[in-house]
């Protein structure tokens, strides 16, 4: 048994280590789009007065520290945020919008932070694909892939069958980017990220009665109230 571990040993010693080279086949679009954005991505974490802690994640917008998030993951509470690099750094609230789910938070850094790039959503397309990153679960940061469902869906709507003959289509309430890629507890208040690397939308709701059914505030609402 011995003899046989040496050998197996002596075998993978002279395996060469093969790293993914740039034209590697393994560095797809989606790993280069997640290289380039993971740096802006950040877990947040608050805490109520009654010690409860909540879990979330963020987006840094401004190098200077600004971070974009949905209010429901901090409302009025103090917290942290981690950053890519690991930093630890005590949040301020300095905007909210609760009835529209957006705040926005503040940490101070020591130096610049790299930030993520605000799109646009007028021209969003359905099938356009699209990567969510955040922090489920509390567990850190991880990404996901998918695509937009439909860029303009009503959450509390009734049927479509209801809608049409009610001509609630052409009513002023808000509509949400629906994204089938995987979202969970935790990933609220993170971006979803088109294939250009611009954040186009901010994650708020999720149907767990359905599958694969999330939904992201448009970031055109967010330049509406916080530009």
């Amino acid at each position: 048994m011995a003899l046989r571990k040496r050998t197996a040993l002596l075998v993978l010693a002279v395996i060469p280590v093969v790293s993914a080279a740039a034209e590697s086949p393994r560095i797809t679009p989606v790993v280069q789009l997640v290289e380039r954005v993971e740096p802006a991505v950040v877990a947040v974490f608050s805490q109520s007065p009654d010690g409860n802690e909540s879990s979330g994640s963020g987006s840094i917008i401004h190098p200077d520290g600004f971070i974009l998030t949905a209010d429901h993951v901090v409302r009025d509470r103090r917290g942290m945020v981690i950053l890519g690099d690991g930093s630890l750094l005590p949040y301020r609230t300095v905007g909210r919008l609760p009835e529209k789910d957006l705040a926005l938070i503040k940490v101070e850094p020591k130096l610049p932070l790299k930030c993520i790039s605000l799109g646009r959503t007028d021209d969003l397309k359905t099938g356009e694909p699209v990567l969510v990153g955040g922090n489920p679960g509390g567990r850190g940061i991880v990404f996901s892939s998918g695509i937009v469902s439909s860029p303009a869906m009503m959450v509390d709507a009734p049927s479509v069958l209801a809608m049409t003959l009610g001509g609630w289509r052409n009513d002023t309430r808000d509509r949400y980017i629906q994204f089938d890629a995987t979202s969970n507890p935790g990933n609220s208040g993170g971006p979803v990220i088109n294939a250009e690397g611009a954040q186009i939308g901010v994650v708020t709701i999720k149907f767990f009665q359905e599958q694969n059914v999330n939904f992201a505030i448009p970031i055109d609402r967010v330049r509406r109230y916080f530009a």
